[in-house]
């Protein structure tokens, strides 16, 4: 009886000392998505009482984390309530994308405000070469961001997000790499890693509406093609973390060889580099390799005929989005992609989509269509913020 008496305060300590913290980051990010607040509201938002509140609040405040900005007297009874907004440079995080040739890197501030960024030329097929690389790069961004929080890293490759283990990438030849062991052994905070889609899916600036992240779907066309299906707000995974991957859904049965090993995967028939294999075929004077939105430009200038090639990449799209909608019935579908101004591409996936699928669950779903740049590397810096208030 004597030990468990003894035992028994620093068991409730323990308890206490971790409930706080808990409180603590359900505030922040109650302030990160609302950007401004009271201790009033806050406490009410959480179900907390003001008292609990304060003493958060206070802490944070003393620390830089906070600060107050002002009172907000319009239409309240007894006293002003003080508004409160996070010191967002307080915390910041790293997201790096990994691209063959390249590695792009931001900075962002708690709210995920880029604060620096950049690329470096690498070759990513070697990965011990790359991964030197990629700490360096860390390293001196830790050295001018010493508030960063942790690393975000996007990889085109099947990822198991837990364990942080690049499994197999068809874009790299990258194999069972322990990238965030090695990372986290070289660097002063850790790393998490994310397949590049996932990670693109989780940004802030991915244009899925906050309102309707409780059951949407991303899919983006780049390098490659993939999707995500987000749940309550967060990634699912599936078993084998490849749950949302469109790009290797069949769409053309005669179509060419996937990375893969099928054929016809909506991957070999619409990704940035299969259609510059086709826009080639089609005007072998222009150089498709090049920036793809000046392509466009110039397309918009006078090659019209490749409306018909829109039009069947748009028909590919939609093959893969009606069993999307079939089976997982989301509310929002965001398409992200260089293609988002084409109107044959677009009126092509809504028009394919709509004779194929259920027309009831079609009406309910929106449609977007957005091109985003630095979604990948943004979501991943984003997915460092969110672990943060979840440990």
């Amino acid at each position: 009886m004597h030990t468990m008496t003894e035992g028994a305060p620093r068991f409730m300590s323990k308890g206490t000392a971790l409930l706080r913290q808990q409180n603590e980051k359900r505030t922040l990010a109650l302030l990160r998505a609302g950007k401004i607040s009271s201790r009033q509201e806050i406490a009410a938002a959480l179900g907390l009482s003001k008292n609990t509140i304060s003493l958060i609040v206070d802490k944070f405040i003393k620390e830089g984390v906070i600060k107050e900005v002002g009172s907000d007297e319009q239409g309240s009874v007894g006293r002003p309530r003080i508004q409160l907004s996070l010191q967002t440079e307080a915390y910041k995080s790293i997201g790096i994308l990994i691209q063959h040739s390249y590695i792009q890197y931001v900075v962002t501030d708690y709210c995920s405000a880029v604060l620096d960024q950049g690329s470096i030329v690498t070759d990513a097929n070697d990965p011990d070469r790359c991964i030197g690389t990629l700490i360096r790069l860390c390293g001196e961004l830790i050295g001018r961001h010493p508030e960063v929080l942790g690393i975000g890293v996007a990889v085109p490759a099947l990822v198991d997000p837990i364990e942080g283990v690049v499994h197999f990438s068809s874009h790299l030849s990258w194999r069972n790499v322990r990238l965030k062991d090695r990372m986290d052994a070289r660097l002063p905070v850790a790393t998490k890693v994310l397949n590049l889609v996932k990670a693109a899916a989780l940004a802030p600036s991915s244009g899925m509406p906050a309102e309707h992240a409780a059951n949407s779907f991303y899919l983006r066309i780049d390098e490659g093609v993939g999707g995500a299906h987000i749940i309550d707000s967060s990634i699912y995974n599936g078993a084998s973390w490849t749950a949302g991957e469109v790009g290797h859904l069949c769409v053309e049965p005669n179509g060419p060889l996937c990375t893969c090993g099928q054929r016809g995967c909506l991957e070999a028939m619409v990704s940035l580099p299969a259609l510059a294999k086709q826009l080639r075929e089609l005007y072998p004077e222009v150089r498709a390799e090049g920036d793809f939105d000046a392509y466009w430009t110039e397309d918009a200038a006078g090659l019209s005929s490749a409306d018909e090639l829109m039009r069947q990449t748009g028909r590919y799209v939609g093959i893969a989005l009606a069993p999307v909608i079939a089976l997982l019935n989301p509310g929002y579908i965001v398409v992200d992609s260089p293609l988002d101004k084409l109107d044959a591409f677009k009126q092509s996936v809504l028009s394919t989509v709509e004779s194929r699928a259920l027309k009831y669950p079609t009406e309910q779903t929106k449609i977007l269509f957005i091109k985003s740049r630095y979604a990948s590397s943004i979501g991943a810096a984003f997915a460092v913020i969110l672990d943060f208030e979840k440990e």
